[in-house]
């Protein structure tokens, strides 16, 4: 009995043994369920409401995110209109800022006068030129001509760097500085020149609306190179 179950213990391994080494695979199609996929039994139900739901969802969401952006957008708007409105009157009742701004505008003045005065001046000089001509209408019209000439070429030169740098600095901030945050920093700056522009002026002896545009001139160069810097980085 022990020999024979040896010998069927033997037989079987060696009927296993043949089986692993000559065992052949054989694929068998088997169809694979594909999510949503319509069948004979169902007009897929499940998921239609599941996508009405979905949508449902997403309107009610958006609306909200609409009104909430809405929302914000009216107190921001607000607290500019109020900070913009208590600057101007602080600005109507400051002594020493409005003074600065006489200075100001009176310097800017007194620049652009000595400069059209001298470049009339060089127009009449040059058109002097036109006394050596022996005929007195011909040396008036040639004098008139060399001054209109100097005069409206230095005034037109000067219109269109002026309307160039404009647009220049225009373009420089509105890509680099239009943003909330330069809001914020244009108020806090008047802010300050305003309400602290004694204690200012007794540490600095600077003009006020002077300080103000340097603040920005300092505030754009810095948002400049921040963003030249990230741009090199690939941050944007």
């Amino acid at each position: 009995m022990i020999e024979e179950c040896r010998d069927k213990l033997r037989q079987a391994e060696q009927e296993r043994d043949y089986a692993l080494s000559h065992q052949k695979k054989v694929e068998i199609p088997v169809e694979k369920p594909v999510l949503y996929q319509k069948c004979g039994n169902c007009n897929q139900t499940a998921y239609l409401r599941a996508k009405e739901r979905y949508d449902t969802q997403r309107e009610k969401l958006a609306g909200r995110y609409k009104a909430k952006t809405a929302m914000y957008e009216a107190l921001m708007f607000l607290l500019i209109w109020y900070s913009v409105s208590t600057t101007l009157f602080q600005i109507i009742l400051s002594k020493i800022f409005i003074s600065d701004c006489v200075v100001f505008f009176d310097t800017i003045a007194t620049f652009i006068q000595s400069i059209a005065g001298w470049i009339i001046l060089t127009g009449k000089n040059v058109a002097q030129i036109s006394n050596g001509l022996s005929n007195l209408v011909i040396a008036g019209v040639v004098y008139w001509i060399i001054r209109i000439l100097i005069c409206g070429g230095c005034l037109a030169v000067a219109g269109i760097l002026s309307v160039v740098i404009g647009i220049r600095i225009a373009n420089l901030y509105k890509k680099y500085c239009w943003d909330t945050i330069t809001i914020m920093v244009t108020l806090i700056s008047m802010a300050i020149a305003i309400y602290f522009g004694d204690w200012i002026k007794t540490v600095l002896p600077i003009n006020l609306l002077f300080f103000l545009l340097f603040v920005q001139l300092v505030y754009v160069g810095i948002r400049w190179y921040v963003k030249g810097w990230r741009e090199t980085r690939g941050y944007y």
